[in-house]
């Protein structure tokens, strides 16, 4: 049992890991107004790189573990990633598609068990079935109004794709060193959007989007650094449920913002996905 002093820190750097991430997505949607889904992968992608390639400039022994086909897997998962949440930012409300991209862990809990990787777990089940039942609900008011179809597809698909992707990553062997599949998959992501821009027509780029696009991928990174020091050393029981903060961060900016305000049905369906993945992570760290 950790103290409770290291639980109320890994709670602060849990909430201020899914702040950056919210910005993330904020600096995204601001620039995928304007620019190409590949040119803003790009780009943001030469700059988290960088921050990446910083980070892990003192695992040199371990680059080749990249070469691993498993790594491969996950690099392709974190393009799919990447690409379905800058398409769905850029049709659908902030708070929206943060909502749909945090029913992963639900997709998750349920994959592990049909995969027979967890015990079966009624309790689970059920939070899982509430969990999309409030998919249903933040989906529907949304259908109604301007937001496109495909956005909310997107949303989903980056949602799968996040829950993919952290399955493949507890596959990936102990001796591949963190910091190289970062890099790995950061520089993949950029070059998925240098090949996507070979089929688009880039923008000029002006101060203000270099601007954003840096400070998304720095947002990025700040959050992914939180979130690693933030689960050490801490009951995760405790601490893993504040990842659904990231909800309310998306809510609160989303209204400053754009002006968005969920309806009273979809505010009801981002409950009970709150309520369902917070059951989950806490029933499957059950001793």
């Amino acid at each position: 049992m950790a103290s409770a002093q290291a639980n109320r820190r890994g709670i602060l750097l849990m909430l201020v890991a899914m702040g950056c991430y919210v910005l993330n997505d904020v600096f995204v949607k601001l620039a995928a107004q304007s620019l190409p889904p590949g040119q803003v992968l790009a780009v943001r992608g030469a700059f988290a790189t960088l921050f990446v390639l910083a980070l892990a400039r003192g695992t040199r022994a371990g680059w080749r573990t990249a070469l691993r086909p498993i790594v491969g897997v996950r690099c392709g998962l974190e393009i799919t990633t990447a690409l379905s949440s800058v398409v769905a930012l850029s049709l659908a409300p902030l708070a929206t598609v943060s909502t749909l991209m945090m029913t992963a862990p639900l997709m998750i809990a349920a994959t592990a068990m049909a995969l027979r990787w967890e015990s079966w777990h009624g309790g689970r089940l059920l939070a899982t079935a509430a969990g999309f039942a409030g998919v249903l609900l933040v989906i529907r008011p949304s259908a109604r109004s301007e937001v496109p179809a495909a956005g909310l597809a997107c949303a989903l698909l980056c949602a799968a794709s996040l829950a993919a992707r952290d399955l493949v990553t507890r596959r990936i062997p102990a001796t591949v060193p963190s910091s190289v599949i970062a890099a790995a998959t950061t520089l993949a992501v950029c070059l998925a959007g240098l090949l996507l821009g070979l089929v688009e027509r880039w923008a000029p780029l002006t101060r203000h989007e270099l601007g954003m696009l840096a400070a998304a991928a720095g947002c990025a990174a700040l959050g992914n650094y939180a979130l690693i020091v933030g689960c050490r050393g801490v009951d995760l029981s405790v601490v893993t449920p504040f990842r659904y903060s990231l909800i309310v961060w998306a809510l609160l900016l989303g209204y400053a913002i754009w002006g968005d305000m969920p309806r009273p049905e979809a505010a009801v369906g981002v409950i009970l996905i709150v309520a369902a993945g917070a059951f989950t992570v806490w029933a499957a760290r059950r001793p």
